[in-house]
């Protein structure tokens, strides 16, 4: 059993915090979950803004990966997930592979191809085409990271003979996931034995048609002739603990109004109380005490295999000393009950 931390970094301009302020606690956050054994970190790629106020702050990870790999020693950096259909599919593989050397092969990729339409108008493109850029962007990434010169002729990409100057240490290729949320998705990735990470608020109604999902998806992986000692599908849900249930549900639901109203702009309070109050009824709200935490990991463990639970507690601009607080008492309270003793991450 695998458990790790994710953010998006959603930084709010509202005099709460600094951008620099934010980054800083960012940085800290992973050197605090390197200290307190959790498997990796995931950050999230974006670009622009959100709504006026919102923006989701990074539209590099490798930049903030590559910093967090000088003041880490173990922990697994990754993505969820780096878009590759925005950018050159060559500046990616340079990117990537520099934050696994200098991580020493800690490097994680989740890719996909963003969900926000207005990230492609930035950038000039129509999103129509991302499906298609993806696949040939990833196509050309694992040809660069073999350490041969590339040579692709699609749609959107052409290059001839380009040898990287910089490989991944991990060979053949760094880990990676597939990001997945609908069940065609989860259906197709498993019959290609694909690694896959996702988000029960964004693909399922519900604990069990989450499980239906990761069934779809675990049958055809292990039909496909998946590798079983590695299979694994990372859930990424919105965390709050506090010592008290009271304290983690006023915290939690406080911010998590926070993000419903900034990021669907112009959204009142009463729609963002009915998302949440939607949310929680489908168990993809973890705000409690550790006893909580526990109790909810072996609900979807008798329902589904995952094997990787991601815990999302920096989100809504929650106050950095509360997130560090949900991280403690995760590793501390929550974490060993599912490990054996002297178990390594």
């Amino acid at each position: 059993m695998r458990f790790s931390l994710f953010t998006v970094v959603d930084h709010y301009e509202d005099g709460s915090r600094t951008l620099a302020t934010r980054y800083e606690q960012l940085l800290d956050q992973i050197v605090e979950a390197d200290h307190l054994g959790f498997d990796s970190f995931w950050i999230g790629e974006h670009h622009g803004y959100l709504t006026p106020q919102l923006a989701l702050a990074c539209p590099n990870p490798a930049v903030a990966l590559s910093a967090a790999a000088q003041s880490t020693q173990r922990i697994g950096l990754n993505t969820a997930v780096a878009n590759l259909s925005l950018r050159h599919p060559l500046l990616l593989a340079e990117d990537y592979a520099l934050v696994d050397v200098l991580s020493q092969g800690r490097l994680g990729l989740g890719i996909g191809r963003g969900s926000y339409p207005h990230e492609y108008a930035i950038f000039g493109q129509d999103r129509d085409e991302s499906s298609g850029r993806f696949e040939e962007s990833w196509e050309i990434i694992k040809q660069a990271w073999s350490g041969e010169p590339v040579t692709f002729h699609g749609r959107y990409y052409q290059v001839d003979g380009v040898k990287l100057n910089v490989q991944p240490v991990q060979k053949p290729l760094p880990r990676y996931w597939y990001s997945a949320m609908r069940e065609e998705s989860f259906a197709a990735l498993g019959r290609a034995a694909q690694p896959v990470i996702a988000m029960p608020h964004l693909s399922a109604e519900s604990l069990q048609m989450m499980a239906k999902l990761s069934h779809i998806y675990q049958q055809g992986y292990f039909e496909a002739g998946g590798n079983a000692s590695t299979y694994e599908l990372p859930l990424v849900f919105f965390t709050c603990v506090a010592s008290t249930r009271t304290e983690a549900h006023h915290r939690g639901r406080e911010a998590m109004l926070r993000f419903i109203t900034h990021q669907h702009h112009g959204v009142d309070i009463q729609h963002a109380q009915h998302e949440v109050h939607v949310l929680e009824e489908r168990k993809q709200l973890w705000f409690g005490d550790p006893g909580d935490q526990i109790q909810l990991i072996e609900q979807h463990q008798a329902v589904l295999d995952n094997r990787h639970f991601v815990f999302w507690p920096d989100f809504g601009g929650m106050p950095f000393a509360s997130v560090r607080e949900s991280m403690r008492l995760l590793a501390e309270e929550v974490i060993p009950r599912f490990r054996e003793s002297g178990e390594k991450g």
